[in-house]
């Protein structure tokens, strides 16, 4: 038993060191390949035929909107790697044990908890009331 502990420790750690050495060698690639990066006025202004711009190229943007999406992610992301842990103790609701009924309840609870804060908060609201 001690010696397939040892041959997935192994494993682990060989897929681990690989990935870091096959990281470091794509990033110094793209450091050594790519161009560097000049932020110069002319180059960051739109071209209007010579002129002067008129107005700004950049669009005013939500800030409520990037919030409610930040929102979806944080929730989604949650649901994503918690719901699977969830139900890979148990496949059928009846045979659950008594932990994993509690794991589950606390993970809805807590969701249901952020979802009621984000709405007092009035994050939740996509028109300002003036």
């Amino acid at each position: 038993m001690k010696g397939n502990v040892n041959v997935v420790i192994s494993s682990a750690f060989s897929l681990i060191l690989f990935v870091l050495i096959l990281t470091s060698i794509l990033v110094l690639t793209g450091l050594l390949i790519g161009q560097e990066w000049r932020e110069e006025w002319a180059k960051l202004t739109s071209f209007e035929c010579g002129f002067d711009a008129l107005s700004s190229s950049r669009c005013p943007f939500s800030l409520r909107f990037f919030m409610l999406a930040l929102l979806f992610l944080i929730f989604d992301v949650e649901m994503v790697l918690i719901l699977p842990f969830i139900f890979s103790m148990k496949m059928i609701f009846l045979s659950f044990s008594f932990f994993s009924k509690l794991m589950g309840i606390f993970f809805m609870v807590v969701l249901f908890l952020g979802l009621v804060h984000e709405y007092n908060e009035g994050t939740l609201d996509w028109v300002e009331d003036k």
